[in-house]
């Protein structure tokens, strides 16, 4: 005996509704204020590199962040839709055969991030001067004149320690 179990829709209580709006409106302004702030600091980087800017501050965290902005406005998109349309079978299963062509994206963009940034430390780069790194996954900021590197606090390369400007305390005597 094989059934089919049709799926029905129950209508939610006011209750119900009014939390669905509160975490469709807050689940907007994240995404949107996440869109615009990686705009603004990973779209500006690789737009300094290609144009040539006399200081860039980059990480390879800046490639991976630029290729998961379509993915955030997808869901972004997504979560306004669900706040305005009714929710029916055939609307559902349509935003489902999207979300699985935007997860595709999205770990394709996750394993093209470290080949993409590895290009972008090598080629585009490769007219810069490195003011040094703090580790292995921080970023690095790149002058086109060595002489630029000297107004950053960390500087590698100068290697002294002045220990004369570090005050003698009590402890310290003996």
């Amino acid at each position: 005996m094989s059934r089919i179990q049709k799926l029905t829709i129950n209508k939610m209580t006011l209750k119900e509704r009014a939390k669905f709006i509160l975490i469709c409106l807050l689940s907007i302004i994240v995404l949107t204020s996440a869109l615009f702030f990686f705009i603004n600091v990973s779209g500006i980087t690789i737009l300094d590199i290609f144009a040539g800017a006399d200081i860039i501050y980059y990480t390879w965290r800046d490639v991976l962040a630029l290729l998961y902005l379509p993915v955030m406005g997808y869901a972004d998109v997504l979560v306004f839709l669900f706040l305005f349309l009714p929710f029916t079978f055939r609307l559902t299963k349509l935003w489902v055969d999207f979300s699985n062509v935007i997860c595709v994206y999205a770990v394709l963009a996750f394993f093209l991030t470290l080949p993409l940034s590895f290009y972008i430390s090598f080629f585009p780069l490769a007219d810069y001067y490195s003011c040094g790194l703090r580790g292995p996954f921080s970023g690095a900021y790149y002058v086109k004149d060595l002489k630029m590197c000297e107004q950053f606090e960390y500087h590698p390369e100068s290697g002294s320690d002045d220990v004369s400007a570090i005050p003698v305390t009590s402890s310290d005597k003996k």
